[in-house]
């Protein structure tokens, strides 16, 4: 998830639907949740361009499900013009995914062999996709299954994929 911008109810309901099911649990920022809250107890976040609390990192690198996930909140990268300085820095950390958040809309997309996921915005969502939404990363062996939800954990219609992974 990223961009909750204060909205700590939708990131805890997040946080209780998914912490027994899923291998990592990822705010990309933009929180403006205070950095020593209870409620990062389980989560993976990065400080976003809206976060004053210096408690939080600008980036992390974590293991789930085999991967290696390179997190940001992206105003750092660039990422307002392309994603190439985030994945230059995901191959340097060796990492399959890269996170980001910002944009506040949604984008899946494989870029120099790695994904580049962007989960939208749980509290202000922008451009085509007028929806308060989250993210879902299942990686196979040989695809990655991209899965957007709304705030009431439904599929978001026509945004549903399956990336495949590159040939190296």
């Amino acid at each position: 998830m990223s961009d909750s911008h204060g909205e700590s109810k939708i990131v805890q309901e997040i946080k209780t639907k998914y912490q027994d099911k899923a291998s990592a649990i990822i705010h990309c920022g933009d929180s403006e949740i205070d950095a020593t809250d209870s409620i990062w107890e389980g989560i993976t976040v990065v400080r976003g361009n809206c976060d004053f609390d210096d408690g939080f990192p600008e980036t992390a690198i974590l293991d789930a499900d085999d991967e290696t996930i390179f997190v940001t909140h992206g105003h750092l990268f660039g990422v307002n013009f392309g994603l190439q300085r985030l994945t230059n820095t995901a191959h340097e950390h060796a990492c399959e995914i890269a996170l980001f958040g910002h944009l506040h809309t949604p984008i899946a997309v494989i870029e120099d062999d790695i994904l580049c996921l962007n989960p939208g915005s749980v509290s202000q969502p922008r451009g085509r996709y007028n929806i308060k939404m989250y993210a879902i990363i299942e990686p196979t062996p040989d695809t990655f299954q991209i899965s957007y939800l709304d705030r009431e954990h439904q599929l978001i219609p026509n945004l549903q994929f399956e990336l495949p992974r590159s040939n190296k």
